[in-house]
């Protein structure tokens, strides 16, 4: 049937302005370096876009105001803001490089605008921004029912959808980031997302979110970048935005040449019996003629161990083994995004010492860990980490290894410190208990940097921290300026930071019991074999209608997060939390990846078996439900999710009445 009709007021309709591709100053193309000729082969697929043309924000500066949420300096905005995009949804054909076979495999995958690669949305705080998600996947031919909401459609029946803005602070109800809504092919709906004037600045990313066709479409790739971009400087009073010391960094391809989005995609191509088809090492293989897909959930998706042995890689903007082409000695800020549905992404990014190692590396395919190890034996590029989540660090955190699980995001800035090339790899997990598959995965070569210029950088930390304090003496004045390049020194944000502490005080004084959330996955035994395979939170299995957490608000609460078995990302919407202390229920030393975590805010978080994590959150402007789940999608499209509802207070001594929200 046709869609349904509509206008918005002050649209700006979908015009794609910058492939990453031709703006970055980290090309992805091809063009004359001091470096071996045909490094690699690159992937066809198109880069990221902007989805569409934006306004520039519009403050009053002179009539700043605080809200008792963040620390952000926050100015009175003027005049309509309002900007819309297109977001049409359909099947794409098109091909993805495979470096196991150096050639490129043809696919047909559900996305969004006609990319693979979904366009990124830049907004800023203080807009309206309106998004017509047009369903255009086709309506199944056969019957989809379930025999109930948490087992797994058949093939071909994960083609309802909706919108769900992963990590930023709007209202989860109606047609805002509502993810309770399911939209059926054939069908237009507006989305409406009032950002409000104190959103921190961040990176996010969105995706679909309906209960059972999440892991299918996202593991299709229908994923992309959000990015809140802030312009509100730090005063004496107030925090600001950390764009606004960065801002001189932003190349000729913007904001968008920062992105870094990783997915992966377990595109199979079948036989006429319906199997996938494998070469002789049990890796996943298309034929000439063939036409990898995404449909089967069973064999392709829900598997904890079908990606690592389909050979499939992980995508940096939908590219395999991409060539990034970079300057020594220059300052980076990468906007990292796992948007993948089931892989735990170990980033580092480590020097080739020879050229003979990096020709080897373009023709070697689908490399050993042992190669790998002496391909990638140069010397470390430190990351460091100023926010993850979206939400700027107190404290830059120094990292070789950067360990993103599904649905992290960590800004990194970095340098290279001498013309060369460079590995940017998946490096094996330290344990399966470090990483969803809950195995030790072999690395994998993501991409290559080749870097010209000159040797400029001896000392990575002190070129980051002299080139940070030069930047702040240039944006900022006063004692502001005095007490950034003083906190510079130091490594660290303090001027930049979006939310206060939640002290045990505020704690106490909200009154509110902790909230305990366990994750158990229940499979058979030896003992009990014919136990079915349940996705469990606290014992139950998500149920549509029912909420398990009644949060009351403008209150601030505990919460202590464990799994009984498997290792889970927990992810709540909405509201960020606060990690305050993460303890080994062994005694052993805990993973690596949890260092320097507590104290970070963050929406997004591994817990393993062997630990009991303790956070604080509290629950601001936002009325209505919304969902915590394991942020393993096909987990959580099998149950393991949770219906929370934040209501108004109560006040009993006046009679008030509070309560659930209608």
């Amino acid at each position: 049937m046709p869609f349904h009709k509509f206008h918005s007021r002050n649209a700006t309709r979908f015009m794609a302005i910058c492939s990453i591709a031709l703006c970055s100053p980290l090309l992805l193309a091809e063009e004359a370096f001091d470096a071996p000729a045909a490094l690699l082969k690159l992937d066809e697929l198109k880069s990221l876009s902007v989805l569409g043309e934006r306004d520039p924000a519009t403050y009053n500066a002179s009539a700043p105001f605080k809200t008792a949420r963040n620390n952000l300096t926050v100015a009175a905005q003027q005049g309509p803001h309002d900007v819309a995009y297109d977001l049409p949804i359909g099947y794409q054909e098109g091909s993805i490089y495979n470096p196991a076979t150096g050639k490129h495999d043809k696919v047909k995958l559900r996305a969004y605008a006609g990319k693979f690669i979904a366009p990124a949305v830049i907004m800023e705080p203080g807009q309206t921004v309106r998004f017509n998600l047009m369903n255009n996947l086709p309506v199944p031919k056969v019957n989809c029912a379930r025999p109930d909401m948490n087992t797994p459609a058949p093939p071909t029946c994960f083609n309802e959808t909706n919108l769900h803005s992963h990590g930023l602070w709007i209202s989860p109800t109606g047609n805002s980031d509502n993810v309770l809504l399911s939209i059926d092919p054939g069908v237009a709906f507006e989305y409406e997302y009032n950002v409000p004037a104190d959103h921190p600045a961040g990176t996010f990313w969105y995706h679909p979110h309906t209960h059972g066709s999440t892991a299918m479409q996202v593991a299709s790739g229908m994923s992309g970048a959000l990015i809140v971009k802030g312009d509100r400087k730090p005063t004496p009073e107030n925090n600001g935005d950390v764009d606004t010391l960065l801002e001189p960094l932003v190349g000729q391809g913007g904001v968008e040449a920062e992105i870094k989005l990783l997915q992966q995609i377990p595109y199979a191509c079948f036989n006429d019996k319906g199997e996938v088809k494998k070469d002789k090492n049990g890796l996943w293989i298309c034929e000439e003629g063939d036409v990898g897909v995404v449909e089967d959930f069973d064999l392709q998706v829900s598997s904890p161990t079908a990606w690592g042995k389909s050979g499939r890689y992980t995508l940096i903007n939908g590219q395999a083994r991409a060539r990034i082409n970079a300057r020594a000695g220059q300052l980076y800020r990468w906007r990292l995004i796992d948007a993948g549905f089931n892989e735990t992404v170990n980033l580092r990014i480590r020097e080739i010492k020879s050229t003979k190692s990096s020709e080897a590396l373009a023709v070697a395919g689908e490399l050993t860990k042992s190669n790998i190890e002496k391909t990638c034996n140069g010397p470390e590029v430190t990351q460091f980490e100023i926010a993850s989540d979206g939400l700027t660090h107190q404290k830059i955190i120094k990292k070789n290894i950067n360990v993103l699980q599904p649905g992290y995001r960590s800004d990194i800035l970095f340098s290279l410190p001498k013309k060369g090339i460079y590995c940017v790899y998946d490096d094996a997990s330290t344990s399966a208990e470090a990483n969803v598959s809950a195995t030790s995965e072999n690395p994998k070569v993501l991409a290559i940097i080749v870097a010209k210029g000159k040797d400029v950088v001896s000392d990575q930390e002190k070129f980051l921290k002299d080139t940070l304090v030069g930047l702040a003496e240039k944006q900022f004045d006063g004692p502001v300026e005095k007490t950034i390049v003083d906190d510079l020194q130091k490594m660290e944000l303090n001027k930049f930071v979006p939310h206060q502490d939640i002290t045990p005080a505020e704690i106490t004084a909200s009154n509110q019991k902790p909230v305990y959330i366990e994750f158990n996955l229940v499979i058979p035994t030896k003992d009990n074999p014919d136990v079915p395979v349940q996705f469990l939170i606290n014992n139950s299995a998500f149920q549509m209608g029912r909420v398990d957490q009644t949060l009351t608000l403008g209150a601030a609460q505990t919460w202590f997060l464990s799994s009984k078995s498997v290792n889970h990302p927990f992810h709540i919407h909405v509201n960020p939390f606060q990690i305050i202390s993460i303890k080994s229920k062994s005694g052993k030393p805990l993973d690596p990846q949890y260092k320097d975590l507590v104290g970070t805010w963050k929406d997004t978080l591994f817990v393993n078996t062997d630990v009991i994590i303790e956070t604080r959150t509290r629950y601001e402007r936002y009325i209505g439900e919304y969902v915590l789940h394991c942020h393993i999608l096909e987990h959580e499209d099998q149950g393991m999710m949770q219906s929370v509802e934040v209501v108004l207070p109560r006040n009993t001594s006046s009679g008030g009445h509070g309560g659930h929200h209608h």
